[in-house]
Parts: C-alpha cells; structure tokens; sequence
C-alpha cells in the first residue's frame, strides 16, 4: 500500500506495455540494459548529482530510507539550465490542480515570465483532482493528447495511455549519457528509472520522492497526563494511554478530546506498522505469497481496533470522510513528514490551540519489538511525452527543454521562480532567506504541475519548526531503522487484475475493516471475508504476481 499526501502524489509501478495488451503480465527489466519487447536494447539514463548546496546538514544518514536533515536555508541559487530560450512555439500539457487554476495568461505577471524564460508559449489544460481520470479517459478518447501529460501510473485509467500508444517510448532519447543534454531530468538515480519502467521501456520521467512520507505525532499535552506517558512500550500500554485521554473528555481551551479522531485507509498504515503486518502481498516463511489480511498480525490489528471503538478510545465521527466533521483533538495523529515540519506545521498546530503541546512520536511494535515500516515505491508523480509530437525530433527536444526547466532542483535559480515566482511580487525572502509567499498575487502561481521533482530529496526543516529538530531526527531515524523493501517493489503493477480491479478490492477491504471496527461487522467473518476478497479478484492477483516473481527471479 503506498502512501499519499499532495507532496507524494504517488503511484505504484504499472503494467508493461506488451503485458495490457496481449492480456499477460510483463516487469520491468532486471537488469540496466536489456531487450524489451517494444524496442531495441538501451541502456538506463545516466545519474548526474545536482550542483551541491551552500549549507550543510543538521543531520547525515546512512540509514537506508531515511534522508539527511536540512534546517538551513540555501542562501545562494545555483543556474541548473544554460542553454537558450525555445523558438517561441507552443508547448501544451494536461497537468492536475488542487485548486482554482491560475489567473489567465493577459493577467498573470508569472506566466508572462515564464513564457519568456521558456522561449514558448505554454498553454496548460488544468484538470481538478477528483475527476481527473474522468477528463483523462475523455482526453485518451479524443485523440487529442497534450504534449507533457501527467500520469499517476497507479490508475487504470492512467495507464490505458501508455497501452494504446498515446506517450512517447523514450527510451533511446534518454538512454545512457543521451539524458545529459537535460540536467535536471538526469539527476535521478538508475533505481527510480528501473522502478518506473513499463514493460522495460521508458514511457514517463518519475519524480523521486522520499521513501517515508508520514509519521506519528502526538498531544504531549494530553499523554504526559496519562500513567503510562509519552513512551508505550506496546500496543496494550498504547491502549491505556489512548484511552486515559479519551477520559480526560476535554484539554485546552475545552476542546473535546479522544485517543484517536481519525480512521482510513491511509492513518491505516499507522496501526499496521504498531501490528507489524507488513506489506500488502507478502512473503510468508515457506516463501508463498500471501495477503496482508490472511496473517495473524492483521487478525490481532482488526481486534485491538475494534475494541478501542467499543472502550470510546475513537472520536464517533472518526470515519467521517469531510475533515470539518472532525474537530475534536486527539492524542494521536498520522501526519504528513511535509506538513509536520512546514512553517504552518507543529509550531502553527500549537498556536491555533493556546496551551496544547505537540510532539513526534516513536510508534513500538504491539509485541514489545519493534514497528515494521513499508517503504514507499521509489518514485512519485511522473510525466509522459505525448506520441505525436515526439516524431519530430527537434520538437521533442523543446518538449523536453521546456520539462527540464520545470524539474529544476531544490537551491537552483529555476526551482525558485517555478515554486516561489517573482521577488517582490510574488514572495519576499525573511530574516533566515526564506521566500516568504505573498497571499494576494498567490493565485498567478501554480501554472505548472508536470514539473518532476529532481536533484536533492532532504528533508528540509522550517525554522519554525526548529525547536522539534532532534525529536523529528529520532522519530524518522526509528522508521528508517525498522523499515522494509515490498518483495514486489517495482513489480506491483505487473498483474493486470490488480490494473482493472484494485480500487474495487481496496474498497471491499476498506468496508469490511469498517464493519467490524465500529461492531456492524464481527471479526468473526474474517476467514469468510478472505474468501470473498479472493474469489473477486484476490486470487487471480496473487497468481500473477506469483508468476512475476518467478520471472524476475525472486
């Protein structure tokens, strides 16, 4: 299961080419060059580091998973793209909004200036987030397809296009020492482009993204009342902490509180890291592929939650799908890494409730071990080149100057006009070198959303945020240390059931984990559950990725 926030839109690796249409189930490529069945045999981009920063970390890993710790601004921009502006011809994309889109061109200062660092005329079609596979499916039908198109290769619908041939097979164009023309695009490791690969083509340029992306915190406030305190040693003293405080009734300034206020597939992940229940296909110790819900673990996970629900350990409305249902506080949380250490993060948190106290939280494992972490896929949000305007060679490569520009690294001159705008209108830097945005010209900004994330993927503290700095290092070095690697890591998107059917399976496991946390379903039904979950779907999944790790070796 992978985890989501706006940061991370991610999505897990898709189905090969050749595999959707000839109804099989084709990988990646194992190794950095090989043949593949859409083309001839390349070889895997080269990795170029961004320039180094001007600041160093607070903290330098070497623990797999985890990134170094950054609480220093950059003060200095380094220039990421030396080369001239475009011929001044159109270039179009079909990217995702979270919002409003941006102001029109005639009255929007930014895309002006952008247009004339691009040497193009850009012209976005922006798409709303809930219907974006909708106008996606209506785009793939018209024939019609955008030159930089973002993909979230998880969807079904996303990945239709890359089946009928609507993106570019980019393999040879970025392949070996080729991707140097474009910097930016090849400061990404071998790893992310293996990962990425359909049907071991190159189809879309993948951003990278941090391996964990959420974590734990906590009402300090609210714990350090409780017998048990700010560290349970498992899930039974996590229990009698969460519902001490669901006790309490209320904290700070009378706001309701409980030990838990929010459940859903994604706070989901929190409790099976507490259970150690892994990732979501497995391996069991006879080396047989098993799901999640077939384990012992899980069993126990559904019982302790369903008996929080009947001890009033969760808030009633905690399955609310509208956040404004839910305004009650709560001991614990499973927040957003971005989020959590943003200038609106744990210090904004605090004073918008004067008098509560938040903190990260080291989750234990419900035995008395430790937690087990599911890594995330090594990639995020990825960028397709539309087929069609890709046959003229000289017009892929503006295509792909102008996306190279787009992706520019953390500390370049470009990521800052892309991500912040124009000084003085659109930000002004603070006491730290912080761009500070300007809430009244925010709306000219978010013209583009193909960019791919490149260069450094650190975690970069706000000052604001300071003061949390060694307890985030522990919290996150915690994660890193008990984490794992998916058996199927690079390969989830290699079974074609999984393609057509797994949103209606993640929904029926979704509801029956619903049932029986809240007493509509008993626990008892498990085992008939499993049943119904596998003859729908589950079985024919299993049965392909059993196939594709044969195949790949594992």
């Amino acid at each position: 299961m992978v985890e989501l926030s706006r940061r991370t839109f991610l999505g897990a690796v898709g189905i090969g080419v050749g595999g959707l249409a000839a109804g099989g189930a084709l990988s990646g490529c194992s190794n950095d060059a090989g043949p593949a069945v859409g083309g001839a045999e390349f070889t895997l981009p080269s990795y170029r580091a961004a320039p180094d920063l001007d600041v160093q970390p607070y903290h330098a890993t070497k623990t797999p998973g985890m990134e170094n710790v950054y609480t220093e601004q950059v003060q200095t921009y380094f220039k990421s793209v030396n080369r001239e502006p475009g011929s001044g011809g159109k270039v179009t994309s079909f990217q995702l909004t979270w919002g409003d889109p941006s102001k029109p061109l005639k009255e929007n200062p930014y895309w002006q200036e952008l247009n004339k660092r691009l040497g193009v005329s850009f012209e976005p079609q922006f798409v709303p987030q809930p219907v974006f596979d909708q106008k996606f499916a209506t785009m793939l039908a018209s024939g019609d397809v955008p030159d930089l198109v973002f993909v979230n290769d998880q969807s079904a619908a996303n990945l239709q296009g890359i089946r009928d041939g609507a993106f570019a097979d980019l393999s040879e164009t970025l392949s070996g020492d080729n991707i140097l023309k474009w910097p930016n695009l090849a400061a990404r490791k071998e790893e992310i482009w293996q990962a990425s690969l359909k049907d071991g083509r190159i189809y879309q340029i993948p951003s990278i993204v941090w391996a964990l992306t959420n974590l734990p915190t906590m009402r300090a406030d609210l714990v350090e009342q409780t017998s048990v305190g700010r560290a349970p040693t498992d899930a039974e003293q996590l229990f009698t902490m969460l519902k001490e405080v669901s006790a309490l009734g209320s904290g700070p300034g009378g706001q309701k509180v409980y030990g838990l206020n929010k459940y859903d597939p994604a706070t989901a992940l929190m409790f099976q890291r507490l259970f150690r229940t892994g990732p979501e296909w497995q391996l069991n110790d006879d080396g047989v592929l098993v799901h999640m819900i077939e384990t012992e673990n899980y069993k126990a996970m559904l019982a302790w939650l369903a008996r929080a629900w009947s001890e009033r350990i969760f808030d009633p409305v905690s399955l609310s799908p509208t956040p404004a249902d839910i305004v009650s506080g709560a001991a614990l949380r499973y927040d957003a890494v971005g989020a959590a250490i943003s200038a609106t993060g744990l210090s904004q948190w605090e004073k918008d409730l004067p008098g509560a106290k938040f903190d990260f939280f080291d989750l234990p494992g419900f035995d008395g071990s430790a937690q087990v972490v599911v890594r995330n896929i090594p990639y995020g949000r990825s960028t397709c080149v539309s087929a069609a305007a890709a046959e003229d060679e000289g017009r892929l490569t503006e295509i792909l100057n102008v996306l190279d520009y787009f992706s520019a690294p953390y500390g370049s001159e470009e990521a800052l006009f892309v991500g912040s705008g124009i000084e003085g209108r659109h930000f002004d830097f603070d006491e730290h070198g912080m761009p500070i945005p300007n809430a009244k010209n925010a709306t000219e900004l978010g013209v583009q959303y193909v960019g791919v994330t490149s260069g450094d993927n650190s975690y970069r503290v706000h000052p604001n945020a300071a003061p949390w700095v060694d307890s985030f290092v522990k919290v996150m070095e915690s994660l890193a240390e008990n984490s794992i690697v998916r058996p199927l890591e690079g390969l989830e998107g290699a079974s074609q059931t999984f393609v057509t059917k797994g949103a209606q399976l993640k929904q029926l496991l979704t509801d029956f984990e619903n049932g029986v946390i809240t007493g509509r379903a008993s626990l008892d039904d498990l085992e008939s559950f499993i049943g119904n979950y596998m003859s729908q779907g589950g079985t024919q999944v299993k049965d392909e990725y059993t196939q594709v790790l044969k195949d790949a070796g594992r």
